[in-house]
């Protein structure tokens, strides 16, 4: 009888941390790998899709940005179309298994920049990290894109882009699909938010830069008790590197 206790007890123990396990935002490498060059992972779309169906990141060599959106993984390439990806690798990227905690709807009239900071105001708390789902509508919306290097290419996130495209357009609905990072984990994700755009047809998206928003939109928000994170265990580069954090940007 008594081992049988010992057993259920072990068994609770172990279903309780993979529930906290699960609750968690997978990250797939961090940012300051990206910033110091680093942009080869060993995952695929098949692998991932099984931590989670909502989330955003690139692929290797920074070949388009990725959305992933009620399960289906989107990829926004150089020439800022739009298209299911379910092959390409990824060396970045923040995903979870959405569950909203809390939802609220309201009307706002404004800048992204002005956005979050009301977002800043209606969080739970400023030191817990939040998938953030938001359907919207922008007057005028400017995203970015992300160009294919060389593989031997070790320019910094930073300098990369600069030169990055971007993608304008007006009078669009869509979602925002992002992150709440608190300050302290700025070197894992961009802090305080990041977040990504796709149109509700499909045929817009990339990372958010600017915009301006107008009239009603719905938050969805899913707090996580913090980040599962799973490095660049094969890449040579990665083992090897000083990993300087020098240029915590927000955003870039």
């Amino acid at each position: 009888m008594r081992l049988i206790q010992i057993i259920t007890v072990f068994a609770f123990l172990c279903f309780k941390v993979q529930a906290q396990q699960h609750d968690a935002i997978y990250h797939y490498s961090v940012m300051d790998a990206m910033r110091n060059g680093i942009y080869q992972g060993e995952h695929n779309i098949e692998y991932l899709a099984a931590k989670g169906d909502f989330g955003l990141g690139t692929y290797n060599f920074l070949d388009g940005e990725l959305i992933a959106l009620d399960g289906v993984f989107y990829r926004i390439g150089s020439d800022g179309k739009v298209v299911e990806e379910t092959k390409r690798k990824s060396p970045f990227i923040s995903l979870v298994k959405f569950k909203k905690d809390t939802e609220i709807t309201f009307h706002f009239n404004g800048t992204t920049q002005e956005l979050q900071q009301k977002l800043i105001t209606l969080l739970p708390s400023q030191n817990m990290p939040y998938a953030i789902k938001i359907t919207c509508s922008f007057t005028e919306i400017t995203t970015g894109g992300a160009e294919k290097i060389a593989s031997a290419d070790t320019t910094g996130l930073a300098i990369l882009m600069k030169n990055r495209p971007l993608y304008k357009t007006k009078n669009i609905t869509g979602t925002l699909v992002g992150f709440y990072n608190p300050p302290h984990f700025s070197t894992i994700d961009l802090s305080p938010f990041h977040f990504h755009f796709i149109a509700d047809d499909k045929t817009y998206g990339g990372h958010l830069v600017a915009g301006l928003l107008k009239g009603s939109l719905t938050l969805s928000l899913d707090e996580k008790n913090g980040y599962n994170v799973e490095l660049l265990k094969n890449n040579q580069r990665f083992r090897s590197a000083k990993l300087e954090n020098n240029d915590k940007k927000s955003s870039y």
